[in-house]
């Protein structure tokens, strides 16, 4: 009888040791994935707030320096990057996946800005070739002397 009150006594302590690693491990684990999840978005959106300024500083010099004046712009885009758009010749949208959902980050433009004219609808024009994260290319040039056009190379 007393040798197995030692081993239940021994199984008891050892479920013990087990439960409180676990209470300790999951809890742990979780802050930091959550963590890590949150400083992803932040580094994208960053990267993001960064290129959407290149790209309307770019835009504006351009613009000022005279028609045909032209730009190339070479960045690494995140692959949170959903779709990118302009809205009404005046505002650069970003569509971004966050682990809340998607979220937009809008630039504006103190210039008139557009597109090749294939992808509008309206006075929404697309730009799929920043649908896609990773390396870039865009030209940004003045074509007349109301407007800026962005276009992949």
């Amino acid at each position: 009888m007393a040798g197995s009150r030692r081993k239940s006594q021994s199984s008891i302590e050892y479920l013990s040791i087990v439960a409180l690693t676990f209470v300790i491990i999951v809890p742990t684990t979780y802050l930091f994935y959550t963590y890590s999840q949150e400083s992803t978005d932040e580094i994208s959106d960053s990267q993001l707030t960064k290129i959407g300024r290149n790209i309307m500083d770019t835009s504006e010099s351009v613009y000022y320096s005279g028609l045909n004046s032209k730009a190339v712009i070479d960045f690494n885009l995140p692959d949170s990057v959903q779709s990118a758009t302009i809205v009404e010749g005046r505002e650069l949208v970003f569509n971004i996946s966050t682990h809340f959902g998607i979220s937009e980050i809008v630039f504006f433009s103190a210039i008139n800005l557009t597109t090749d004219g294939t992808n509008c609808i309206a006075k929404v024009c697309s730009l799929p070739e920043l649908w896609t994260g990773g390396r870039k290319k865009l030209k940004i040039e003045a074509i007349n002397p109301s407007s800026v056009r962005i276009n992949s190379t």
